[in-house]
């Protein structure tokens, strides 16, 4: 498998605290099957946060550590960017880095209510050769309300990332609803453990794709954890595919929710 998400550096953000637990968590990504694991730390404009230089030393320190440990998987610069109207500002500047030498880049919104100029950075970045993933959309209060407006984020050119203890409930059952929403209709194109130690959020795979396996096709999962992350190695662009439009089933519910609207 390859992971697109996780937080396996140590001394940046709230993932890794030391380098201690970032091999830790490594050894049980090694054990859950992953290959590769991009380490995307997160990046907040004007919060005091590493930019792409730093990043790339902490990276080569691991790198000596995972030798020494005899650990079999190679980690991928990334940033996991909080979006900004200076996003493109901020890459050509290389305080955030892409994932790895590709043009393909993950970003994080707000948990509350998208900006309205989420369309304005993906039109922005794509004319600049740049793909935005949306990291973790099952979890953003708007499209827990309605999955639908991710469908329009996908159709301008974005592309998303689930994380997969979603699909274990790790975030609550309205997550969990949703990300089998967004799998089924077929919004959803990497997966990612977004792992931020080894307790709390582990780089744990197994379990949910034994998950994913009750929910869509070997051949999709397969899409998911190598063929598609595989292309953003390769850095090779894909279409994300036709996206089915979700239509809430009525139940008595939904029916005493509508009554009371009005």
């Amino acid at each position: 498998m390859i992971d697109v998400h996780s937080h396996v550096l140590p001394f940046i953000d709230d993932g890794a605290k030391d380098m201690a637990t970032s091999i830790e968590m490594l050894k049980i990504a090694e054990g859950e099957g992953i290959k590769y694991i991009f380490a995307t730390p997160h990046y907040i404009e004007n919060e005091g946060y590493n930019e792409k230089l730093k990043n790339n030393e902490i990276l080569e320190q691991v790198n000596i550590e995972l030798k020494k440990e005899n650990i079999d998987i190679e980690i991928i610069l990334g940033n996991e960017v909080y979006i900004s109207p200076n996003i493109i500002e901020l890459i050509e500047k290389e305080e955030v880095s892409l994932l790895g030498d590709s043009n393909y880049l993950l970003i994080e919104l707000p948990m509350a209510q998208i900006p309205i100029y989420l369309e304005d950075i993906i039109y922005e970045l794509k004319l600049k050769g740049i793909i935005p993933i949306i990291a973790h959309p099952e979890r953003y209060r708007e499209v827990k309300n309605d999955p639908n407006i991710l469908k329009k984020y996908i159709e301008l050119g974005a592309f998303a990332q689930l994380n997969l203890g979603s699909l274990m409930g790790d975030y609550g059952d309205d997550i969990e609803r949703t990300a089998k929403i967004l799998l089924e209709h077929n919004m959803i194109h990497f997966l990612g453990t977004d792992a931020h130690s080894r307790t709390r959020r582990p780089p744990r795979a197994k379990d949910a794709i034994k998950v994913l396996e009750a929910i869509i096709s070997k051949e999709k999962i397969n899409d998911l954890i190598e063929i598609n992350p595989m292309r953003i190695i390769n850095n090779e662009e894909f279409e994300a595919g036709d996206v089915t439009q979700y239509k809430e089933k009525k139940g008595i519910l939904n029916f005493l929710k509508e009554k009371f609207k009005k």
